[in-house]
């Protein structure tokens, strides 16, 4: 399958002290390829040299650089045969995935360039990964991503988008964001850089460094002078970064403890938090529930802080309206979790949902007499009515209509948004890959079971976070205006 590899290639096998697997060994990569807007993307998997039936085995996400774009594949498998080379002789057994980027293209999308969103590269890189997993003995607990220059900064930038996938991350040479690392709360980060990289400078990798260190989370960094082999070669032959990639594993309590930790550093001490809903909330904030957890995290660290539960079981946006001065107004809430519209959707099966135009107008009165009252407010889009994949819910095509309000909505009203709709999916292409109805966020297709009320507490207290942080730069840029005023 692969050409011969460059004889700079062979003096870093023979650095690192191996020969590449593949070449003289019995593993065979795993040729593949996805589509994505019209177009195929090829991608390699180096599979554990041996496969016992009934085990699972780590995978890592390997994102080449910018040197090996190309749509032969093949340029880019030799890096992940000399990880998987590297892993087999510590006795880690990995799945190795290495998705390739066509040339003139590039994982993350440019801003300068008027891009935005998921570069395709990139999206078929989430796509290779989700059919891998369908497909392969892969253990969905340690999904570990790493990538090296121009793949160090994909690796910051998926795994900072989609951060519940992941067991670890690793970026070589990377960069990206300091104003996303927040969402690495609780995902253990092993940086390395060295001194030659001309695309990512060192300087890249140490501000997401110091903007992970100014949060208090934690992470290392490895620091190669100039004159040293590849900052490559030096981390996949680290036996510390290789039982991080292979043995790390996934931690949503860690996460949802850290992230409820930033939340508390960004609130006011004697916030006022209310969460406004119907059945989830209201089992939410039963013990263990999403809403306990957050409020069991802030008595700890800002013990003055209040929780105010509002969840009753049925409810739809009209029963929001004759109930939320007395369950939000009057408790005086500084800030409102709006998570609504299941009911809205799933009653009209009986007859007594709520028209869209209806639950438009209603989500509207309640954000502007909740912002009249000085609060903030982030509103949740519906999440889920069924477990398979987007789309094959009976009632996708309703609850994507409505979530599209409910987008639209905090938009022009300036609440944060909290896209529960397409996070929800984003998790089930992964972990829900033999398209089960139920039982991996949810108890029934809606209620939250243990894992969707910890995966709910980290996206509510992201938001809450977000939200918080908003207000806080808006106070800051009103300040000198009332100073000149007074």
């Amino acid at each position: 399958m692969f050409t011969t590899p460059s004889r700079a290639l062979m003096l870093c096998f023979t650095l690192l002290g191996f020969a590449p697997a593949g070449f003289g060994q019995t593993v065979e990569p795993i040729p593949g390829k996805v589509e994505i807007a019209g177009t195929s993307y090829p991608y390699v998997l180096v599979p554990p040299a041996k496969i016992v039936d009934g085990q699972s085995y780590p995978l890592v996400l390997f994102l080449h650089g910018a040197g090996e774009r190309r749509d032969d594949n093949k340029t880019q498998g030799q890096f992940p045969m000399v990880l998987a080379e590297a892993l087999s002789k510590q006795a880690r057994p990995c799945f190795v995935l290495a998705p390739q980027c066509p040339q003139e293209r590039s994982w993350v999308a440019d801003p300068s360039k008027g891009q935005a969103g998921l570069a395709d590269p990139m999206r078929a890189a989430m796509a290779a990964l989700e059919l891998v997993v369908r497909n392969h003995p892969v253990d969905r607990e340690r999904i570990s991503i790493s990538g090296t220059s121009m793949g160090g900064v994909a690796a910051w930038d998926l795994a900072s988008r989609f951060p519940a996938w992941f067991s670890a991350v690793v970026p070589v040479c990377g960069g990206g964001d300091p104003n996303t690392v927040a969402r690495l709360a609780g995902l253990p980060t092993l940086v390395w850089h060295g001194g030659t990289d001309s695309l990512a400078t060192i300087e890249m990798s140490k501000g997401m460094v110091e903007a992970m260190r100014a949060l208090k989370l934690p992470v290392q960094i490895t620091e190669l002078p100039r004159g040293k082999p590849g900052a490559w070669m030096q981390a996949f032959s680290d036996v510390a970064c290789l039982q991080g990639l292979a043995t790390s594993k996934r931690n949503p309590g860690g996460m949802q403890a850290e992230t409820a930790r930033l939340l508390a550093d960004s609130i006011d001490a004697d916030e006022r938090i209310a969460f406004l809903g119907d059945s989830i909330t209201e089992a939410g904030n039963a013990p263990a529930g999403y809403v306990d957890q957050v409020r069991s995290r802030l008595a700890e660290l800002s013990p003055k802080a209040t929780i105010l539960p509002a969840g009753i079981s049925g409810h739809k946006v009209p029963d929001l309206l004759a109930r939320y001065k007395e369950d939000v107004l009057e408790p005086r809430a500084t800030m409102v979790f709006l998570y609504i519209g299941i009911n809205d959707v799933w009653h009209s099966q009986g007859g007594t949902g709520t028209p869209i135009h209806e639950f438009e107008a209603g989500l509207r009165k309640l954000i502007q007499d909740f912002r009249t009252s000085g609060a903030e407010v982030v509103l949740t889009t519906p999440s889920t009515i069924g477990e398979k994949p987007q789309g094959e819910n009976g009632l996708d095509k309703m609850l994507d209509e409505f979530a599209a309000v409910s987008r639209r909505v905090a938009a022009e009203e300036g609440a944060t948004l909290c896209d529960l709709r397409q996070s929800f999916f984003d998790y089930l292409r992964i972990f829900n890959p033999e398209d089960q109805q139920s039982g991996i966020l949810t108890s029934d297709g809606v209620h939250l079971n243990p894992a969707g009320n910890t995966f709910l507490a980290i996206e509510a207290a992201r938001a809450l976070r977000e939200a918080a942080l908003k207000r806080t730069a808006r106070r800051a840029a009103e300040a000198p205006a009332e100073e000149e005023a007074q």
